[in-house]
């Protein structure tokens, strides 16, 4: 079993972070952070496996927006579980990582 926290998909200028752990935790958050510097122009986080997102998470998160804002990336995420839809509505991160189904990062492949 691999300890890997971070699979990358890459095609044009799209990546997907797949998030391979059930939790965006203080452990996570470092190989979150490290995913930054290897964004390209539209990326997607890809929550499909978490089911547990803490503080530092949220922090490491809100790092990752900023980030990519600065860089003028494009950020979407993907699979977010309706509860963490909520949490990202309350902190305004969806706002600047908005939703995106997998049917429409078909257009980029």
């Amino acid at each position: 079993m691999s300890n890997e926290v971070i699979r990358r998909e890459e095609f044009g200028d799209v990546v997907v972070l797949h998030i391979t752990t059930n939790s965006v935790d203080a452990m996570s958050a470092a190989a979150i952070e490290a995913a930054c510097s290897a964004m390209r122009p539209i990326t997607v986080l890809d929550f499909a496996n978490v089911a547990f997102i803490n503080s530092a998470g949220i922090s490491a998160l809100l790092k990752f927006v900023v980030t990519a804002r600065k860089s003028g990336y494009k950020l979407f995420a993907m699979h977010v579980s309706p509860h963490h839809q909520k949490i990202f509505k309350m902190v305004e991160m969806s706002r600047f990582m908005p939703p995106i189904e997998e049917r429409e990062l078909a257009a980029y492949r």
